[in-house]
């Protein structure tokens, strides 16, 4: 695995790419992620201009093992916090009732759970005109089984639009670009860069330390978290 990269040189690499941006014909739109807070993180801004378009949020997991041997909160407790933050965090960027279906699969064994997340996930996507996925090759486990079976799911005349997250702390731009083959840019609206850090800090329990136990300390690392909020947002056609 390569060291991480700093959000900064990858901001004005994807800048500088003159990548075209996105042909997206309309139409419903449904937004896969593994965990609550994967989709604000690669493609909040787009989805602040996407008021008044019929959005389907699909969340894989509840991310409740993300702090594994916490002292202060339980996965029971984390399912609830997440799904709450997430709501928040929509709300913010201007769905407050966005349709959202919460598979309930297990954090952390997606890989495992190949089988019912392709039988729940397969009539989710039969009437979207977009599917925006997780990077099948995003690096996390979660993703990458998430964003591997979208691929083999979506149906014939469907767009497929495909989110890295981690990809971008994992690699370099000077280091096998190759991934980047049929990057495009999203647009955003005014004001949604904003709006996207805005619902970020919904997450408080991926951001912010739950105590000073090492197995309370925050999940989304400074450098995903500056990407997130400096970079073009893109996504692989």
């Amino acid at each position: 695995m390569t060291s991480p990269a700093s959000p900064v040189r990858w901001d004005a690499t994807l800048r500088e790419a003159a990548l075209p941006t996105v042909d997206d014909p309309g139409g419903p739109v449904v937004v896969l992620s593994a965990h609550p807070d994967d989709e604000v993180l690669g493609v909040g801004a787009w989805l602040a201009g996407q008021v008044g378009r019929r959005l389907h949020l699909v969340v894989a997991t509840d991310g409740e093992q993300s702090h594994p041997g916490s002292p202060t909160v339980t996965p029971d407790q984390l399912r609830t916090v997440r799904r709450r933050e997430l709501a928040e965090a929509f709300a913010v960027l201007g769905h407050p009732h966005v349709r959202t279906t919460h598979l309930g699969l297990r954090d952390a064994a997606l890989p495992d759970d190949r089988e019912p997340l392709t039988r729940l996930l397969q009539p989710l996507l039969q009437d979207a005109a977009v599917v925006l996925a997780p990077y099948e090759h995003d690096g996390h486990g979660d993703h990458d089984v998430l964003g591997a079976v979208a691929r083999e799911l979506v149906p014939a005349g469907t767009t497929l639009w495909r989110y890295p997250v981690w990809r971008w702390t994992r690699s370099t731009p000077d280091v096998g670009p190759d991934w980047l083959q049929g990057a495009a840019l999203l647009p955003s609206s005014a004001g949604a860069a904003q709006q996207k850090a805005a619902a970020l800090r919904a997450f408080r329990s991926q951001l912010e330390p739950w105590s000073d136990h090492p197995a309370d300390q925050v999940v989304v690392t400074p450098a995903l978290l500056e990407h997130a909020l400096t970079a073009p947002e893109v996504v692989l056609t």
